[in-house]
Order: structure tokens, then sequence, then C-alpha cells
């Protein structure tokens, strides 16, 4: 009996302190509600929004974006210089700047964070940014070849030791030739391999934010059946992640809540407007959207219900609903296939840029943004978002002009000779039908859907609807096994480049296999280009050239970002309690949560 009385007592045990560490928190400053939890604290392996809201949060990087205009301004480093060949780049640290364990932020870590973005081992999703980086994409590969090399050596050659000395040539390797080098403490530089505008833009990304060295090392081990650098990411939880930028987490119970305090060794405390922050992970958006409106959060930052447009509407009425609806740094479209053949060999009546832009024109996109997708979205003529970046003066696009694209059209050799309903060439063979490839999500049919009729009507085409499982989709979309299919694009930094370099020969995210010798010399140029201005007009110019007369994507709209927040002002422009303040609305929306706060 004593021994159930003794497992009893330690179930009670286990139980209270079950409870206790159950309890909730006092209430935040300003509370969240998320989409989905964090999958990540590590800077160097981030890529989804969530992930990269937090690192601005948690991180200081050397510079960073003024998120209204997207100027660049100091951050970590308080000044730098660039040198005449535009190649090296050095960063002067504040010696105030701290971790949050009190110990100083130094180029050192830096240097150390850089180089594990690069590496093979870590990863990183955004490793490739890294390559503008002088002998980046060679460390990479030596680091690769390494690993190679290492896996042929028979079991008893592969040793702690072997894959230890391994590692010891791999930073000797960095040493002497890859060119992120810390001078002394407090100043860091880096040399590009080619000239790169936008490189400061970079630098504010959140994969570029420092880690703490001695952390991070503390939970790296080595394999040595591999050689691979293994990192335990137990070092970014609240209990052991030491932090740079003005918060650092307390409390993270995964799928439930992420709770942010003031950093007390942040050097810029002033910028802080709300002293501790939680995070609320909803999935399911429906559930999300109830949770704000019964007071759970100040701010739902991802809305996509289904009932967004009834929800904007309803705002437009009068009534008392806080969607907010955002121009998003971001831009629907449909890709063509531009191969010679189909993927059963037929050929294709795409790779004609003349038939693409007949297409292009048949479409009344304002249209399909008002009675299909109906949640305020901007019509989109051209791939960058027009205003999205300074310098860049967007072209006009092709815009729904029916009789010119049937004229158009016929000059490609497609009319409607038999009248029979159905454009044939002149040899009377009928223009295939044409198979529209999208995944599951609803609008995305519905948009499919309403082209076809406006193609039916204006070109005399017939179409069909393929709706496939995610997977699916991408893997026909890298096979190239479609005619057409949607997609849409989000920047990743502040230069036009982020988005024309889909449309260029080879890129791993061309999916269309657009090749266009004009437009890569149009890029290739621009790369070469130091002056500024005369860069942006070769860019200019290579987005008129692919959005007025290559074609490779039909754009439909600029995406919309929707959230949920009370304005921080009445209609009269009296402070409105309960209100958010310091959401930025310019179309990047890198939202920094010091800069909220909730009016009171």
């Amino acid at each position: 009996m004593s021994r159930i009385l003794a497992i009893f007592a330690l179930l009670l045990i286990a139980l209270a302190a079950t409870v206790a560490t159950d309890r909730p928190l006092p209430r935040a400053d300003l509370r969240i509600i998320d989409i989905a939890d964090f999958n990540t604290l590590d800077p160097q392996r981030m890529s989804y929004l969530q992930d990269l809201r937090m690192a601005y949060a948690i991180y200081e990087p050397l510079v960073r974006w003024d998120n209204d205009t997207f100027d660049i301004e100091p951050a970590c480093a308080t000044s730098w210089s660039i040198s005449g060949d535009r190649l090296t780049y050095t960063f002067h640290i504040t010696p105030l700047a701290k971790w949050s364990d009190g110990s100083p932020v130094t180029a050192h870590d830096f240097v150390y964070a850089w180089r594990r973005a690069i590496l093979p081992d870590t990863a990183a999703d955004y490793a490739g940014l890294f390559f503008r980086i002088a002998s980046a994409e060679d460390f990479f590969n030596f680091r690769s070849d390494q690993l190679n090399e290492y896996s042929t050596r028979p079991a008893s050659q592969r040793t702690k030791e072997a894959a230890q000395q391994l590692r010891a040539e791999l930073l000797a390797w960095a040493d002497q030739h890859l060119p992120i080098r810390a001078i002394d403490d407090q100043t860091f530089q880096v040399t590009l391999a080619s000239p790169t505008p936008y490189f400061l833009d970079l630098c504010c990304f959140g994969p570029f934010c420092p880690v703490h060295k001695q952390t991070v090392e503390s939970f790296v081990s080595i394999d040595p059946a591999s050689a691979a650098i293994r990192q335990d990411h137990t070092w970014t939880k609240p209990k052991h992640i030491v932090t740079n930028g003005p918060y650092t987490p307390t409390n993270w119970r995964f799928k439930r809540e992420m709770r942010l305090e003031a950093n007390p060794a942040y050097w810029q405390p002033e910028r802080i407007k709300s002293q501790s922050i939680s995070i609320i992970p909803i999935e399911d958006n429906n559930t999300a959207v109830l949770a704000y409106q019964t007071g759970a959060a100040d701010w739902m930052a991802d809305v996509t219900v289904d009932y967004v447009a009834d929800m904007i509407d309803a705002r437009k009425q009068g009534k008392d609903i806080d969607i907010q609806a955002l121009s998003s740094f971001g831009t629907y479209f449909w890709s063509f296939n531009c191969s010679p053949t189909l993927s059963d060999g037929r050929a294709n009546p795409f790779h004609d840029p003349r038939v693409r832009r007949a297409f292009a024109m048949s479409v009344d996109k304002k249209a399909i943004v008002e009675k299909v997708k109906r949640s305020g979205e901007k019509v989109a003529n051209v791939l960058v978002p027009p205003g999205s970046i300074p310098g860049f003066n967007s072209p006009e696009g092709l815009g729904y002009d029916p009789s010119a694209a049937r004229a158009l059209f016929a000059e490609a050799g497609w009319q409607d000779r038999d009248v029979n309903g159905v454009a044939e060439n002149e040899q009377g063979v009928d223009f295939p039908t044409v198979e529209m490839l999208c995944t599951q999500t609803a609008y995305h049919a519905s948009v499919a859907q309403a082209m076809g009729r406006m193609w039916e009507e204006n070109l005399a085409i017939k179409t069909k609807v393929v709706v496939r499982e995610t997977k699916v989709y991408r893997d026909n979309l890298k096979r190239k096994d479609y005619m057409m299919a949607r997609g849409g694009w989000y920047g990743d930094y502040g230069d036009p480049t982020t988005y024309l370099d889909l449309h260029r020969t080879g890129d791993g995210n061309n999916d269309r296999a657009f090749t266009n010798e004009y437009f890569d010399s149009l890029l290739a140029k621009a790369e070469r280009e130091l002056d500024t201005e005369a860069r942006m007009r070769l860019l200019e110019e290579a987005e008129r050239f692919t959005m007025q007369e290559a074609l490779p994507i039909l754009p439909i709209w600029h995406y919309n970002y929707y959230y949920l927040f009370k304005d921080p002002t009445d209609k009269d422009g009296n402070p409105n309690p309960g209100g958010l303040r310091g959401i930025t609305t310019h179309p990047r929306l890198t939202q920094y949560l010091w800069e909220l706060e909730v009016v009171q």
C-alpha cells in the first residue's frame, strides 16, 4: 500500500507542477493573434513571415529599414562607408550595443552569423542572398565538397577527430578566402563579388541578423558519420536564448503562446512602446477571427477567411468591423508555359509572345477583382508593385482591349475561320483547349473560370480548369507540365530584381521556361551599372519589355494583406481607446513589434 501511496504522491506533485507552469501570465501590454506558431527563432534559418517579424523584435541587424519609407537607417552599426568601387562595405558598430546577458555585441558576432548562414550544414533558405559576397559561393561549395569526400571514406576513417579536423580546415579556408571580417571588435567589413546597389537592403533582412556565438556553439556538435555540423535548436528556447534586439522571449508554450518582454540590456530602450507582448498562434482562421472579436487580442496579423470581402463591405457601410486592407509587396498572376512544345510533344501556342499578349488584353481584370475576388485588391498590369521601390517607375503594362487582342491573335495565325466557335490556324487545326492549373484554394478556380469565359468570348478558344493538390501542382510547375498555371510572388528585398529575376534564363524560380537574350542582357547591364539612376532605367526597360511585349506572366492583381485592429483615432481624429498605433501601411508591410502600442 505504501508503494501505491508513494506513486500517488508523485502524481500529485507532477500535476501541481504542471498546473503551476500553466497558470496564465499577467495580461501583456500588446496581444497578437498569428496564423501559426514560430518555426524557429534562429535568424539564419528563418523564411516564414511570422518568423521574420520575430527576427526584428528580438535581434538587431547592422542597419534597418525605416518601415514607412524604406530608407536605410542605423541599427547596430551607427555609421558605415562604401569603397569607391562599390565592393567593400565597412560598418562601425556602437559600443553601447549589448546582448541580453550583458555581453557586448561585436563584429565577431556578425562574422559568425553570416558564415553559418552560408554553410550547407545550416540549410538556410536564404543562403543564396549571401552569394553576393565575394567567395561566398566558393565557401559553400568548399564545404559541400568536404562533406561529399568524407562520405566516401571507409567507416573506420570517419571519426570524431577526422570530422573536427574538417571543420578546422573549413574555418582556416574562411579566414583566408572569405572577405567577411572583423577588423576589430567594433568594425565589421565585407567585400562583394560585384557591385550590388541593394546590399544595404539585404543587411536589414532577418537572416543577416547576428547570433550570440557562445550560446549557439554550446549547442553544436559534429556528426562523426557525416562530418556535418549538427545544431541542437534548444539554444532558441527562452531559457537559453540570448538576443540583442528590443525584446527577449521569456515564455514559449508551443502552439499556445509566445511571451516577449522588453530586453533590459537593449541600448535604445526609448524605442520600445510596449513592455510586454503576448503572441497567440491560432491556425484555424475562423477561430482566430472569433477570438479577436471576443477581445483576445489587439491585432490579428493575417486574415484569410472566405468572408473577408463581406467584412470589407460591412466596414464600408459604416458597421463596426475592424478589418483593414493594406496593399502588400506581392503580385498575383498566371504563368504561361513559354516552351516551344508542351509536355506531350504538341506545339505550344504560348511560345509565341503575340498569343500571350492577346490573352492578356482579353482579360477584364477590373471585373475579376471586383466580382470574383471582391476584397479591394488593385488591378495589376505589371509585376513589380508600383510605388513599392523608391526610384523605380513602373511601365503601363497591357490593359483590357479585346479588339486589339483579336487583331493580334489573328496576326499570330489564329481566328475562327469556319465560325464554329473555336479559333484555328491556317491549316485548320483548332487552338488547343487551354488547361489552367491551380491548387484547391477557392478563388484560383473561380478566377480561372472567369478568364476562361472572357477568352471564349473574345478569342473563341476553350479552357479547362485543372485543380491539383499542392504538391502535385508544384511538381507539374517545375516539370513545365502545364499550359497556364496560377502563381504569385512576394518580394524578398527592396530592389526590382527581386521580381525581375523570375524571368531570367535558368533562374530557379523561372517556372515558365521563359528565355530572351534582350531581357537577360538588360539584367546583365544593370549588374555592371554603378550609376543608380542609369541602373533603374535599365530595370524599368526590363519590366516594360516583359510586361508589354514578352508577357511570360499575366498579372491580375497586387495582393492585399488583411489585418484586424482598431483604428488608433476615431472619425474626429481623437485617440481611440483600444486602437493600435504603429502599424505601417507601406506595401512591404514590415511591422516592427517595438513600434506598436495600444491606445489607452
